[in-house]
């Protein structure tokens, strides 16, 4: 239908949909990509900007598309490409709509999504960062072939659009989206996980999750909804197993995120407005969801003989419950989990298995959260047996009285809303305990970190030594440490100034770090020395890698003066009532002969062995 349609449907340009269709091919490589992409300047730009970008936190800065695409990957950039070609689709063609904030929800959803694939490692971050921008992409398409109308009006819930416009023309703006996307030829896995759950298959379901989350989170951005979307996100979060903790990172990486991006896709957010709408998030996910106990209960009946009794539905109606129906047993599994009740009737004649294998999935998947009440016919001892194994709070004759049914979901509803409460009170106390405990850590780090540089300092390195030298006794390992020292510093406060002194430290001390061992320890020892300490290495090993350093030191530039390092290697020894102190002794002498002899240069110290007076006796 919407292909019938005279109006013109949201299209990437005609580079991103050749990017497409190059990496169908097998034998395409990085620099066909690029002689495509440089067609295309605006997606040149964008693409480096978004290499260097929060996305590739950590990695060098790039100027160059091939660099860029080795870093986002062919396939990726093609992708991304399809995203942002669509960002600045004019706005005339939507009668009005405003693409400004649309687009916004969509960049929160695609940062989202990266972050949750960086997490969970489902996908590469730029394949989710393109699904999160193009998750809605539908909504856009509705709105160009069908009008305003096709989006209902401000006030209308996600859900009840979703099902307004399936009833009107036959399908959704969810599957507008994810048959786009197949159009443009992105895999299957990505375009299936924009589909409601029970489209998707079992390896499906994660990613499929976490766009529900995404989902829930982008529109959760807007303050009039806010409130509104806080029971699908907890419960999103819930299902990928993050808890308050972890959703509030989550909206934090968000924020640090959201600016360089919506700038790199020009969208107009002042830096004010944008604080706005976190802080109005982070505002929301503080405050509880709505007490529920002012709120009607949620009864679903599923099945043919729960739905077909209409003195039962009115008899909820009436006890004040919102009812909703799903004729087919089969279907209701998914209706529980799209719709969140608090209580399930499943009718089913003589409880066939079919009603005892649902209640078994959904106790299993929702736990003590949901009051399942089973109605069948001709109930022997084993059948109320077996479905009360399955998970069934409890089990009528199909032809049980409205008022007693509804006499016994009342009593349900109100112990799995305690259920409800309780475990939101246990994941605040959780979250409250995370938060004590990262401060903790955060002290712990100041009190043994350097505040220049960043590195371990004094206390830091003592308790590690003491560390590294029980272990080295305990397994006959060596223990070496090097002593460095940056030449003529002093020189260069005195010419440059401290803030360029402390410029040049914190750079070095950035350059030591790269080139480094994970079990090593670099630490700072005072003033401009520092000491790096390896467990496991014998002294000239130790040398070879503080020479390496000493290299990449005098090569170093960043705007700074050019600096040498000087080195003094030593060795802990058993001999030794004070192994650590005599290795670090031993390790500043070698520095002093390193400077001695001219500077720029790793010197071992080698310990003077005394002669054997046996080797030196003549023979008889």
């Amino acid at each position: 239908m919407l292909r019938d349609s005279r109006a013109t449907l949201p299209s990437p340009n005609s580079v991103a949909l050749q990017l497409m269709r190059l990496v169908d091919r097998r034998d395409v490589g990085v620099f066909e990509v690029c002689r495509v992409a440089k067609t295309d300047p605006v997606l040149v730009g964008k693409a480096v900007q978004l290499a260097n970008s929060a996305l590739y936190a950590g990695l060098r800065p790039t100027a160059a598309i091939e660099d860029a695409v080795m870093r986002i990957g062919v396939a990726a950039l093609a992708r991304l490409a399809v995203g942002l070609s669509l960002v600045h689709v004019h706005g005339t063609q939507f009668g009005g709509f405003e693409l400004e904030p649309y687009w916004r929800r969509s960049l929160a959803r695609a940062l989202v999504l990266q972050q949750l694939a960086r997490r969970r490692h489902a996908l590469p971050v730029s394949e989710a960062f393109s699904l999160g921008l193009l998750a809605e992409i539908g909504q856009l398409g509705m709105l160009a072939a069908l009008g305003p109308e096709a989006l209902g009006d401000a006030q209308t819930e996600a859900r009840q659009l979703l099902e307004q416009q399936r009833r009107r023309w036959g399908f959704d703006q969810v599957e507008v989206s994810a048959a786009l996307l197949q159009t443009w030829n992105f895999p299957q896995r990505l375009w299936l996980s924009l589909l409601p759950q029970g489209h998707n298959q079992q390896d499906h379901s994660e990613l499929a999750a976490m766009v529900d989350l995404a989902r829930a989170l982008a529109a959760a951005l807007d303050r009039q909804h806010a409130l509104r979307e806080l029971p699908g996100l907890w419960t999103g979060a819930l299902r990928l197993g993050l808890d308050e903790a972890a959703l509030l990172q989550l909206v934090e990486q968000l924020r640090g995120d959201f600016a360089e991006l919506a700038a790199i896709l020009q969208l107009h957010l002042s830096h004010e407005q944008a604080r706005q709408e976190f802080d109005s998030l982070r505002e929301s996910l503080g405050t509880p969801v709505p007490d529920v106990h002012g709120q009607p209960a949620v009864v679903l009946l599923a099945g043919a003989q729960a739905s077909a009794r209409e003195d039962l539905r009115l008899s909820l109606l009436d006890a004040g419950m919102t009812v909703l129906v799903e004729p087919d047993l089969g279907a209701g599994f998914e209706r529980a989990r799209s719709s969140l009740p608090e209580a399930v009737v499943l009718g089913a004649d003589e409880l066939p298995m079919e009603a005892v294998e649902m209640c078994r999935q959904l106790r299993e998947h929702e736990g003590p959260r949901l009051y399942l009440l089973l109605l069948g016919d001709s109930l022997g001892a084993e059948d109320l047996l077996r479905a009360l194994r399955a998970g069934a709070n409890d089990v009528l004759p199909a032809a049980a009285p409205a008022d007693m049914v509804a006499a016994k979901l009342r009593p349900g509803v109100r112990v799995v809303r305690l259920i409800n409460a309780l475990e939101r009170e246990r994941a605040l106390a959780q979250g409250r305990q995370r938060e004590l405990a990262s401060l903790n850590a955060r002290l712990r780090e100041a009190a043994y970190s350097d505040e220049l540089t960043g590195l371990p300092n004094r206390r830091a390195l003592d308790e590690f030594l003491a560390r590294a030298w029980e272990d080295a006794l305990a397994r006959g390992r060596p223990l070496s440490c090097v002593l460095l020292d940056l030449d003529h510093f002093k020189l260069v406060n005195d010419t440059h100034g401290h803030d360029v002194g402390d410029r040049v430290l914190r750079s070095v001390a950035r350059e030591l770090q790269r080139h480094g061992r994970s079990d090593d320890l670099l630490a700072r020892w005072g003033g401009e020395e520092l000491v790096l300490v390896c467990p496991g290495v014998e002294p000239h090993a130790a040398a070879a890698l503080a020479e390496r350093m000493r290299a990449a030191v005098q090569e170093l530039r960043e705007g700074l003066p050019a600096v040498t390092l000087s080195g003094g290697v030593a060795q802990a020894s058993a001999s030794e009532p004070d192994a650590v102190g005599a290795m670090l002794r031993a390790a500043d002498r070698a520095l002093l002969r390193a400077k001695r002899e001219g500077r720029n240069r790793i010197v071992v110290d080698e310990p003077v062995v005394a002669p054997d007076p046996a080797a030196d006796a003549a023979p008889a």
